[in-house]
């Protein structure tokens, strides 16, 4: 206590209580005229804010406030000052005090900093005009004080600093203060003052913001370099997030062009290894630290966020950084083994974003060609085999995993490449026929034995649809991800239903009997419920093949030509106990595709004959219910809320709703209402409804009735809505 015997009274030498000497020194801050004198009743206050937090401010804040303002030439008074505001305005609690007075504490450090924000002479000019001060201690101090101020009211900081002339250029300044400390606390300032506030962000973006926060990132060691990278590129993603003035800008003065330089890390100069991954054992692998991880994916998250779908600038910055050259080192990144699954996933993400809807962009991605090394012998004298990007693509959604990297760590790979492959073949009619081209039947000696490098694309996925039982269980996902893929290249396009109808299992050489690859999928469905695998196998098989059937009266004929396809179907639908409710959904709504569109003239199982099944056998109620089961359930609507691709985040693993794909969803969708109505009238009703006339006459109705939106050879579906207006009678 020997400190309150130095502010003794004048008079009878008594002890003085806290509260008694902080009022005396509030008052010396006050009145006194010398500086010194004030300086030491600050110091005073200084030492006993620490402890008694409570008494100082509610004495001497406003004091202290208003020295600021008037007597602030003495940097160790400022000095002093503001530390002394610090300690009042900060919500830990103080030395001596029990944890459970921490409620309390944030109350009162909320409370004295409301009241400097309520100053009526505007305190906070004052603060940012400080910041322009030479020493060290002022300029840390302030900026310390302004980030204590935004935790307890960051939106009314905000507005102060607004008014404030040149407020918003002060902290934009600090930015290049060569004193690191009071740079980086500038950094975190405005990370914060910048994550909502559209009108400071277009401010500190027209102050050279972009430039010195990529200078700071090439002078710390670009993304190898340690947290302050981290924040600066979190800071340019603040200053970019939904804020369009300041996308066009990044764009004009060359930002995004500076963005493929941030991608390279000096990455395995192998570019792709075994199963078209980078070689892991290649000496000049690079190790990726949990910073070097961070910092990258922040700046893939500034590249996607630049592209996102339905922006006004994305197709402008699509072409920006396609002509940047910003796809190579995102290849390269997806396909560096020794990356983080994360890494690789969101570089996989960033280039289906760079080409989505965009046929420059798809027409450059189809050209590109990566040099594999072959697999064997690693001293071999073999020449690297060249081999298209969406080759390597699609080997890693559906080939094997690579040993040493976990299930869940990997899916997230998986769903990428699954993005990618998406946003390579939407609205690209070419691409998707291009793919079908290549879908052939295993090799003699059997998919599983041939080297996945050695496979085309197609026949990889094909391949992985029909070898599944050679896998084990956590290769399930790449069944359901090969479905996927070929949902993708067929959906809508006739051409590619009637290549993928071509393709035959079994060699006629060995003797045996060429089998459709349609009904061999059907044939792995029995498989998978006689086995009782995992329901994603038999849903899997089963969404591929309505979305190969929707349309496609061949395909119905060919399916059709294995009469035990139907009765398994129906055993499926009927089945009272060991069926899963979701595959008994999706085999109902196959089930009522295979009877509405059972259209051809020469067809093995005419309407006539399938409609006793559907009314006696299954009943049209029961089949309206499953598929209603289907559409209710929290897997399908977890699946239609989902963006193309998006079943996973950066870091997570296997979502356990994951059961149905974007495109068996939109599918879905799109043919529900026709399904229903379809499946409720009779063989000559359907035909004799005129909103069924483009399907008469099984394929002739397919002959010049292509949408505006569709690909090439897709049946026009207009009238869908009204075939259920027209025939709703006999619907119910």
């Amino acid at each position: 206590m020997d400190f309150f015997k130095r502010y003794g009274a004048i008079g009878p030498s008594q002890q003085q209580s806290p509260s008694e000497t902080i009022q005396r020194l509030a008052d010396r801050v006050e009145t006194s005229t010398l500086l010194e004198d004030k300086k030491a009743a600050v110091l005073g206050l200084k030492g006993l804010s620490r402890e008694y937090r409570k008494e100082t401010g509610e004495a001497a804040l406003l004091p202290l406030l208003k020295l600021l303002k008037e007597d602030n030439d003495d940097q160790n008074l400022l000095k002093a000052i503001l530390e002394t505001l610090i300690t009042l305005c900060t919500r830990d609690s103080p030395r001596g005090e029990t944890p459970n007075v921490g409620a309390a504490t944030s109350d009162v450090a909320s409370q004295f900093s409301q009241t400097i924000l309520d100053d009526g002479d505007d305190v906070i000019s004052t603060m940012l005009e400080l910041l322009g001060d030479a020493d060290f201690y002022v300029r840390y101090n302030t900026v310390q004080l302004l980030g204590t101020l935004h935790l307890h009211s960051g939106e009314e900081l905000q507005k102060r600093v607004l008014v404030s002339p040149m407020g918003v250029g002060r902290l934009v300044d600090l930015l290049s203060d060569q004193r690191d400390i009071i740079r980086n606390e500038g950094i975190q300032l405005l990370i914060a003052m910048t994550e909502t506030n559209a009108d400071i962000q277009k401010i500190v973006a027209f102050e050279n913001a972009f430039d010195r926060l990529l200078g700071i990132v090439d002078e710390e060691g670009g993304v190898r370099g340690n947290i302050v990278v981290q924040d600066c590129l979190q800071l340019l993603h603040n200053l970019l997030n939904y804020n369009v003035s300041n996308q066009n800008f990044f764009r004009e003065t060359s930002g995004v062009q500076r963005l493929p330089n941030l991608l390279i890390t000096d990455p395995s100069q192998t570019a792709a290894g075994r199963n078209g991954l980078p070689d892991a054992d290649a000496d000049d692998e690079i190790e990726w630290t949990v910073q070097h991880a961070r910092n990258m994916l922040v700046v893939l998250d500034v590249i996607r966020m630049l592209i996102q779908p339905g922006n006004t600038n994305t197709v402008s910055n699509q072409t920006a950084m396609q002509q940047c050259g910003t796809i190579p080192p995102l290849l390269q990144l997806a396909l560096a083994y020794e990356a983080p699954s994360s890494v690789r996933s969101q570089a996989l993400y960033a280039i289906g974003d760079i080409i989505r809807s965009h046929e420059a962009n798809q027409n450059l991605f189809q050209r590109i060609l990566i040099t594999t090394a072959p697999e064997g012998d690693a001293e071999s004298d073999a020449k690297p085999i060249p081999e298209p990007a969406i080759v390597i693509v699609i080997r890693l959604a559906v080939g094997k995993r690579p040993q040493g990297v976990a299930v869940n760590e990997y899916y997230i790979v998986r769903a990428a490449a699954a993005h990618l492959v998406q946003a390579y073949v939407g609205g690209n009619p070419d691409a998707q026929l291009a793919l079908a081209a290549t879908l052939t039947p295993p090799g003699d000696a059997g998919s599983a034995s041939e080297p996945e490098t050695h496979q085309s694309a197609g026949s990889l996925i094909v391949s992985v649809l029909l070898d599944w039982r050679e896998t084990g269980s956590e290769d399930v996902w790449r069944v359901w991800y090969a479905s996927m893929l070929l949902s993708t290249i067929l959906r809508d396009h006739i051409e590619c239903k009637e290549q993928a109808l071509k393709i035959t299992i079994g060699d006629i050489a060995q003797g045996e009997e060429p089998f459709p690859l349609l009904n061999e999928l059907m044939s792995q469905a029995r498989q998978a419920a006689q086995s009782e695998s995992d329901a994603r196998l038999s849903l899997a098989i089963f969404t591929l093949v309505c979305v190969w059937l929707v349309d496609f009266p061949r395909g119905v004929s060919t399916l059709l030509d294995e009469s035990s396809n139907v009765a398994f179907l129906v055993e499926q639908i009927n089945g009272s106990s060991g069926v899963n409710a979701l595959v008994q959904g999706a085999a109902a709504f196959l089930f009522g595709l295979v009877y509405q569109f059972d259209l051809e003239p020469e067809t093995p199982m005419s309407r006539e004959n399938l409609y006793p099944i559907l009314s006696k056998r299954v009943g049209a109620d029961q089949l309206l219910i499953r598929v209603q089961r289907l559409r209710d359930s929290k897997e399908f609507q977890y699946a239609v809320g989902l963006a193309s691709g998006t079943h996973s985040n950066a870091y997570g693993g296997i979502p356990i709703e994951v059961y149905f794909d974007n495109v068996f969803t939109d599918v879905f969708k799109k043919h529900y209402e026709g399904f229903r109505v379809a499946v409720r009238l009779g063989p000559g009703e359907a035909m004799a409804n005129p909103n069924y006339a483009y399907l008469q006459g099984g394929m002739a109705g397919y002959a010049g009735s292509v949408g505006s939106n569709s690909a090439p050879g897709t049946p026009s579906l207009a009238g869908a809505a009204s075939i259920s207006r027209a025939a709703s009678p006999a619907a119910t």
